[in-house]
């Protein structure tokens, strides 16, 4: 019995690795609605309403690809904290423990708290603008 749970552990954390990496792709697919380099060109460029618009749906686009990646990882860190801690407590913090997830789960959902906050910046700027041609005509 202890063999097989030797075993069982190494397999469902390789399982369990390859099911994030895989939700990972899943969400790399879907392309962003401008590149960086359009993005850019456009930050530095942008004057119509159309134009920060644009960089705006660029901006919630990646907040939630970065909140998918937060749940992701948030997901593998309860799945890890779930097990007996085998490699964390031996070797400290290492890429298959709860911590590591965490952490990464905390970060993407800043850097998602910061796209969102560039969005609507860009969506008021967007506003701002489509108000400022209405009272010119």
């Amino acid at each position: 019995m202890r063999s097989l749970r030797s075993i069982a552990r190494p397999v469902s954390i390789v399982a369990i690795s390859f099911a994030l990496l895989w939700g990972l792709a899943a969400v790399a697919e879907t392309s962003p609605t401008l590149n960086k380099k359009e993005l850019k060109t456009l930050l530095a460029t942008a004057k119509t309403p159309s134009d920060h618009q644009k960089i705006a749906a660029y901006y919630h686009d990646k907040a939630k690809r970065l909140n998918a990646k937060a749940q992701e990882f948030s997901a593998q860190a309860d799945v890890l904290a779930a097990q007996p801690a085998t490699v964390e407590s031996k070797q400290g913090i290492s890429g298959l423990s709860a911590s590591h997830f965490r952490y990464f789960a905390r970060l993407y959902m800043e850097e998602a708290k910061d796209s969102e906050a560039l969005a609507a910046q860009h969506d008021q700027l967007a506003q701002n603008a489509s108000s400022a041609t209405g009272e010119q005509k």
